[in-house]
């Protein structure tokens, strides 16, 4: 036997394995291929998921801080109701001080007046 002969069926075994392991490595390369772009949408949808919750957050801190800003205003407003319903009180008061002033002093003058004729009618 002649160490250089592989024999009648080597060449299809090469050929068979070759083809085999080319297959197999084209395979792991598509498996791989797809878990790489698999791992990249995970971290896509991470990333996504990340971006909106910080929005989401900001959102919060936004509407927080509106809702305290009308707050304020509501209770500012109800202050100042309050205050102007005590000025109408104040106002409603002083008018009828007013009245009763100006009651007071035509009384005075009619009486003043009624002196004064009396007054000089004894002259």
């Amino acid at each position: 036997m002649d160490p250089n002969d592989l024999g009648p069926g080597t060449f299809a075994w090469l050929g068979g394995t070759g083809t085999v392991l080319l297959g197999g490595l084209l395979w792991l390369r598509k498996f791989l291929s797809k878990d790489a772009t698999d791992r990249a949408m995970d971290n896509a949808d991470i990333g996504t998921v990340r971006r909106l919750n910080e929005l989401l957050d900001t959102e919060r801190a936004r509407a927080n801080a509106a809702e305290a800003r009308a707050d304020q205003f509501a209770k500012e407003r109800n202050e100042l109701a309050a205050a102007v319903g005590r000025m109408e009180g104040k106002i409603e008061a002083l008018t009828s001080q007013v009245q009763q002033l100006t009651d007071k002093v035509t009384t005075q003058s009619e009486e003043i007046a009624r002196l004064r004729t009396k007054l000089g009618g004894n002259n």
